[in-house]
């Protein structure tokens, strides 16, 4: 028996680990349920959640099979590659300490080990999802329980716009945030609309895949609260996510993508018929979040558009906290190499809500560079017997890039929580059909 056929024995045993099966279907579950579930006080309210407990299991297994694991790494480029970016990150890590120490600021210290540690369990989570999905009947099961989770999510928002569901963070999150129903997703807008994004994104594909049999009326339903739910978010950068896939999905199948819109569309007016408060509330919401926010509205109609005086309305300031960022590195050119630390932004003020500006901040051009080529390299992925995943996971993946230039959400901050993790999930379910077995 060669190494690999021992390898792929060891793999199919994994898979089949039924307690590895009820870890990763909570570590799904935490992906959505974000509120906290233990509270502690170092420098005021602070909270840890689901994914920070189940995370000890996920590096129990992944030490206890710590030589399969590492060769399924080393064998998929996609996965080295985000390995090598989180080596450089512990290894920048060492400057933010120093740095952290000499300014006074020690609990920054454990503030990053715990960013660290999440960065850590997603991405194992999302190598023993692979690992799981080579079956493909726990392929299936993780597709419903992510389902399940998106339509529990959404319902608890929609609840919450209706008035029978209070507001369930923290006052301070309330004070930070404004009173924004995100249900059990996080306070900020970006959590509700890139959770939804990534989900919608994942429905379409599995909805045009012929290869997978998941009731149609179920991702229907998932693929309409999604929209509701990145409509009432009132996330621009979501909303940017979304027509940029819309964008690449056209232009790449466009008969497909002409036939989504129609199924799509006849969901949308059913759900008018049933309840025509749902669109208000969503036009609502663009309107107050968009149309409004525009300074002059004739360039819109006069298709004659300022790029630079659209992103100063509506970029809620990120314009000026980029500049700020491209001045600070300007003005210090020796952190533009190798970066300052891993989630180390004390000498700045805050992230430039540019996740490549922050991470020439952090980790430098070269942790850029490994980022990118992260990112990238699924845009090489070769799925001839699954071309609507292909298509789904190039436009995932093509709308985060383009949206990172408005923020870090593809990273481990805290008020963005588990995105990273549910689009290393969303990744797993569109690359996984390429290795799995029927049974």
């Amino acid at each position: 028996m060669t190494l690999q056929e021992v390898v792929e024995k060891k793999l199919f045993a994994l898979a089949d680990t039924k307690y590895l099966k009820i870890l990763l279907a909570g570590m799904l579950v935490s992906y959505f349920y974000n509120l906290a579930v233990f509270n502690y006080s170092l420098t005021g309210n602070n909270e840890l959640r689901l994914y920070d407990f189940l995370g000890l299991a996920v590096l129990y297994y992944y030490f206890n099979n710590r030589p399969l694991i590492d060769y399924f790494i080393k064998k998929r480029s996609y996965l080295y590659y985000l390995a090598v970016f989180i080596r450089w990150c512990m290894i920048t890590m060492i400057l933010t300490f120093i740095i952290s120490f000499l300014n006074g600021k020690n609990i920054w210290i454990l503030r990053t080990i715990l960013f660290m540690y999440h960065f850590v369990v997603f991405f194992l989570s999302g190598i023993f999802f692979m690992i799981l999905m080579k079956r493909k009947k726990n392929l299936k099961l993780f597709i419903y329980l992510h389902l399940i989770m998106t339509l529990v999510a959404g319902m608890v928002v929609i609840l919450q716009n209706i008035g029978i569901v209070p507001y369930l963070w923290s006052e301070l999150d309330r004070q930070a945030y404004g009173n924004f129903y995100s249900g059990i997703l996080g306070p900020n807008k970006i959590v509700l609309g890139m959770v939804m994004m990534l989900s919608l994104i994942t429905f379409v594909g599995i909805y045009l895949e012929k290869n997978i049999k998941i009731n149609k009326i179920l991702l229907m339903s998932g693929i309409l609260i999604a929209l509701f739910c990145i409509g009432i978010s009132g996330s621009r950068t979501s909303y940017t996510g979304v027509a940029i896939f819309a964008l690449y999905f056209f232009v790449m199948r466009t008969g497909k993508f002409i036939y989504m819109s129609m199924v799509i569309g006849l969901g949308v007016i059913a759900l008018s018929i049933y309840n025509s408060e749902i669109l208000t509330m969503v036009t609502d919401v663009f309107e107050g979040r968009v149309v409004n926010k525009i300074s002059d509205p004739s360039m819109l109609q006069q298709g004659n558009v300022d790029v630079d005086q659209l992103y100063e309305d509506l970029g809620s300031g990120r314009k000026n906290l980029s500049l700020r960022y491209v001045d600070y590195l300007l003005a210090n050119p020796y952190v533009i190499p190798l970066g300052s630390g891993f989630n180390n932004f004390i000498l700045v003020g805050n992230s430039a809500h540019n996740i490549y500006l922050t991470l020439i901040n952090e980790v430098g051009l070269l942790g850029l560079f490994f980022y990118v080529r992260w990112l990238v390299n699924y845009f090489r992925m070769k799925l001839p017997r699954h071309a609507s995943l292909s298509l789904s996971l190039k436009g995932m993946v093509l709308a985060m890039m383009v949206t990172l230039l408005f923020g870090e959400h593809l990273y481990v901050y805290r008020p963005i929580f588990a995105i990273l993790g549910l689009f290393l999930f969303a990744t797993a379910i569109f690359i996984s059909p390429r290795y799995y077995k029927l049974k």
